[in-house]
């Protein structure tokens, strides 16, 4: 790879430029500690040291997601994460009912969010079961991957590499704090560098964000589920319902109204044989494993 000083000029000062008039409360200094990690072997892993010595994040992710495959972990912060188990349970399977790795399976844009901008207000409807996903009214998305924290926001930053893959970094903050809006704030500011740096340390190195292959891929399992018994149209509300959806959502998404919805969910459960919300997650669990 080529040594720092050979980087083009132009591009880092593209990078301070449009970081700078963005972002008036990230300062030069933070962005060169981000420019100074271009190139490394141990990209991902430094700049999980940079996100929390220079800006202060002490718990966040760094995924990568492909189409054909499950995630990634490249960074963890701290490593290993005191919540190991519900990391492993989500790179192996709960990631398929995520908002955020859904949304780059449908090609949501890049960008900074919270979990509940990936859906329409009032759209989280679950009721609490007893299955291996944590079926929880005070998390964000509705449910709880079992080992992962409890009561946490996420912000999220997606950014779309050349090569068709995404990097997702989840930022971990205590659910209803200022430290989440803080946290969101300083992220939309850094991302236009962020972005160039991640696009940049590609270019040069991209096997520095790039992951072995995962034996963890349950996307077609995602979309076949029901298929032997349920219409088109009954495994579109149901995989709806996983990602956790409420009905008014799904007519909204379906263009369809609100009591074809619930037709459809009647319908789903005869047909699968079961009777709540609750079943449905736990007979989608079992068609994963």
């Amino acid at each position: 790879m080529p040594p720092l000083d050979q980087i083009s000029a132009s591009s880092v000062n593209t990078i301070m430029k449009h970081s700078t008039a963005t972002a008036p409360n990230v300062t030069p200094d933070q962005i060169a500690s981000l420019i100074a990690l271009i190139g490394r072997d141990s990209f991902a892993r430094d700049l999980a040291d940079v996100l929390t010595e220079v800006f202060g994040f002490q718990s966040f992710h760094l995924f990568l997601y492909r189409k054909t495959q499950g995630p990634a972990a490249l960074a963890n912060q701290p490593d290993p994460p005191a919540h190991m188990r519900g990391l492993e349970n989500y790179l192996s399977y709960t990631h398929v009912i995520n908002p955020a790795f859904r949304a780059f399976q449908q090609g949501h844009a890049p960008g900074v969010y919270m979990i509940s901008d990936f859906y329409p207000k009032g759209s989280v409807d679950i009721a609490q079961p007893e299955i291996d996903v944590h079926i929880e009214d005070s998390e964000p998305i509705g449910y709880r991957t079992p080992g992962w924290p409890k009561n946490m926001a996420e912000v999220i930053v997606l950014i779309t590499l050349p090569n068709g893959t995404m990097l997702d970094l989840s930022l971990l903050t205590p659910l209803g704090s200022a430290q989440t809006m803080q946290c969101r704030q300083i992220m939309t500011q850094l991302y236009p560098a962020l972005d160039a740096v991640l696009q940049r340390q590609f270019a040069i190195n991209p096997a520095s964000l790039e992951a072995e292959d995962s034996p963890a891929d349950q996307e077609d399992r995602f979309h076949d589920f029901g298929g032997h018994i349920l219409t088109t149209r009954e495994r579109e509300v149901a995989q709806l319902i996983l990602i956790g959806h409420s009905s008014q959502s799904i007519s909204l998404n379906l263009g369809i109204s609100l009591p074809t919805v619930k037709s459809h969910r009647r319908n789903i459960y005869s047909k699968l044989e079961i009777s709540s919300q609750a079943e449905l997650f736990s007979l989608f669990l079992l068609h994963l494993k």
